[in-house]
């Protein structure tokens, strides 16, 4: 269970870090089922890549992986911060290669609230890949501002801020594996240095839309992603009633499934 500073950090800056909520044994276990599906789907670790490589879903392919969705520790987060009712987003694995852009919600404003559950599965560092946040930027006055001055614009050097874009003003989250970073998806964030190869791997949850304009945004999203907001098979099917509840709504609002 989140506490009240950890909530109010979160709604604050757009981010949260919890630290070894898994032991080193359960990253192991991660790591392990996380090669199978290398191995199963690409062959084996790509170690050639030269852009970043996206897997979704990705937690049903392996029994571990996919009973973290209803872990107390991953469940009660969704609890927490989006109500007892909330709703699976999606599962993904990431192949990290080279820089990550800043992004974030470009001043956009949060219709449907939501958190990202990231785990890094090695030490990083900020000089080796660790994600990077500019806090409060998930606001939507402050991301329009960083949006207005061309902060994802190609070109290496920020212009309007005449820094490089790892020196912008940010927090870099260092993490060891175990730990879990929180974040909403319209707080700016990035990763710069590191070696190709660096995985990432989240699961996104979104509390639950009631309102028309929430249901209509939703809907929208829905129609312009492949994965998201679309339920596997096996979580429908789950003997978990945690993970068929969380899964539900999708169904409810006539949803694809996927046949995971």
């Amino acid at each position: 269970m989140l506490s009240k500073e950890q909530n109010k950090h979160f709604e604050t800056f757009g981010f949260v870090v919890l630290r070894q909520v898994f032991t080193l044994e359960e990253t192991e276990i991660m790591k392990r089922e996380s090669e199978d599906i290398y191995a199963e789907v690409w062959g084996g670790r790509p170690a050639d890549a030269t852009e970043r490589m996206a897997l979704q879903p990705f937690f049903e392919r392996r029994p571990f992986l996919a009973g973290l969705a209803a872990d107390d520790r991953i469940y009660e987060i969704g609890e927490d911060l989006l109500g007892p009712d909330f709703v699976l987003d999606g599962t993904e694995g990431n192949f990290h290669v080279g820089d990550t852009k800043w992004h974030g919600g470009e001043g956009k404003p949060i219709r449907v609230r939501s958190v990202k559950i990231a785990f890094y599965l090695e030490p990083l560092t900020k000089d080796s890949g660790c994600l990077r946040f500019i806090p409060g930027s998930h606001l939507a006055e402050f991301g329009g501002k960083l949006k207005a001055n061309q902060l994802t614009d190609d070109d290496p050097v920020e212009k309007h801020f005449e820094l490089a874009a790892a020196a912008l003003p940010s927090v870099p989250i260092e993490s060891d594996p175990g730990d879990i970073v929180l974040f909403m998806e319209n707080t700016y964030h990035g990763a710069f240095g590191g070696h190709a190869g660096r995985q990432q791997h989240a699961i996104s949850f979104f509390e639950n839309p009631r309102t028309d304009e929430q249901v209509e945004w939703v809907k929208e999203m829905y129609g312009q992603t492949r994965f998201s907001f679309r339920p596997s098979e096996s979580y429908i099917n789950s003997d978990q009633p945690r993970i068929r509840r969380m899964v539900s709504r999708l169904l409810d609002l006539g949803f694809d499934s996927l046949p995971f």
